[in-house]
């Protein structure tokens, strides 16, 4: 049993749990060597080889994808004397995309669609090695804050992720077992096919796409076998009449199906997020308020019509002249040619004339009868 203050492979000094679970637990702490902290993940101890087999895939395939929008294995060993294996990973402090879900309280759309975007960018590099995670959902997006460059979320969890057999798949089968949360599960995953492919994980992210703006899952059901149910043969629940189109054929096109009919690659779906969020941003300002990261994905902003540049100088130039205008009103009497210089004719003509009315008013009997202040003596 793993102790604060102990020290991991010679190298890693326990500080203090971060969470604990049935496949093992978490663990601040600290490189002695280098002074660096970082997070540890221990298996469970268990002397089953399978268990510490799916602990030493997990280093292998994330150790060979280095990417920004997933998460830094840095190490791995194992502890024989406890018949526990552990993985080193970058620390990261913020929280997931499921902590941040309400059940029927949509997120901000710009702020989903920028969160997915970063996501598609870390699929992507995961697929161009042929590795499929299989397991995308809310609790596997880590929103890390990451000081200098704002809210960068990271894909984590590859325990359960697919590779190419010189990775480590086994290949007697056993790999392509129905593995997955159900309410993310593709159709083929739900049928327990051993053809699982990239596609898979883009069913998955139409299905978060869909709880993010919903406030709930695309398929309802009681248990875990009407979920696998409805994902393989019922239409999705429709999306709240506020969406934009845009927006409803991406989800519609993730939650094909046949997967024939989905995107092809996550790069293409990240292309029609940023299209929409980039719609988003014309039609209106963001909700978000969250820094986010955004360097590459979101589209240069559109310059304003012209014709707005021309509403906002008239409405510009129409509140100088109401604030002249309200000077001599202001102060009768004071007001000089000098100061009505730069004026046009008309409007100086119109602010000579009040002022003389409003000073005639003043000087006649019955109006203005309050007393001047009284002269300071020197």
């Amino acid at each position: 049993m793993a102790r604060a203050g102990e020290l991991a492979a010679g190298r890693y000094r326990l500080l203090n749990a971060i969470g604990a679970g049935g496949m093992g637990s978490v663990w601040l702490a600290r490189h002695e060597r280098i002074g660096r902290d970082v997070a540890i993940k221990f298996s469970p101890p268990c002397p089953d080889p399978s268990v510490r087999e799916r602990f030493m895939r997990e280093a292998h395939i994330a150790g060979e994808i280095c990417h920004r929008n997933v998460v830094s294995v840095l190490d791995a060993g194992e502890l024989e004397h406890e018949n526990r294996v552990f993985l080193v990973m970058e620390l990261l402090r913020g929280d997931t995309l499921a902590d941040r879900m309400r059940p029927r309280q949509p997120l901000p759309l710009d702020q989903t669609l920028s969160i997915l975007i970063d996501v598609c960018s870390g699929l992507s590099a995961a697929h161009a090695r042929g590795i499929v995670h299989r397991d995308v959902k809310p609790e596997n997006i880590f929103l890390a804050d990451i000081p200098g460059e704002g809210i960068v979320p990271k894909l984590v969890d590859f325990g359960i992720s697919q590779a190419p057999t010189r990775r480590g798949a086994r290949p007697d089968g056993s790999d392509y077992q129905i593995l997955g949360t159900p309410a993310y599960m593709s159709p083929e995953q739900a049928r327990g096919d051993m053809s699982v492919d990239a596609r898979a994980d883009i069913w998955a992210m139409g299905v978060i796409l869909h709880e993010s703006i919903a406030g709930r899952t695309p398929f309802g059901a009681s248990d875990v076998h009407g979920l696998l149910r409805a994902a393989i043969e019922d239409p999705p629940e429709p999306l709240p009449a506020w969406v934009p189109p845009k927006v409803r054929a991406i989800v519609a096109r993730c939650l094909e199906k046949d997967r024939r009919r989905r995107y092809p690659t996550a790069k293409a779906l990240r292309s029609d997020l940023e299209e929409a969020l980039a719609a988003l941003a014309i039609a209106g300002p963001p909700s978000s308020r969250i820094a986010f990261a955004r360097t590459r994905s979101i589209p240069p902003s559109m310059p304003r019509p012209r014709a707005a540049k021309v509403q906002i100088t008239a409405r510009l130039c129409a509140a100088a002249v109401m604030a002249l205008v309200a000077v001599p009103l202001a102060m009768p009497g004071r007001m000089t040619n000098a100061a009505l210089v730069y004026l046009t004719a008309p409007v100086r003509a119109a602010m000579l004339g009040a002022s003389s009315r409003v000073q005639a008013k003043n000087e006649a009997p019955g109006g203005d009868t309050r007393e001047a202040p009284p002269s300071k003596t020197p």
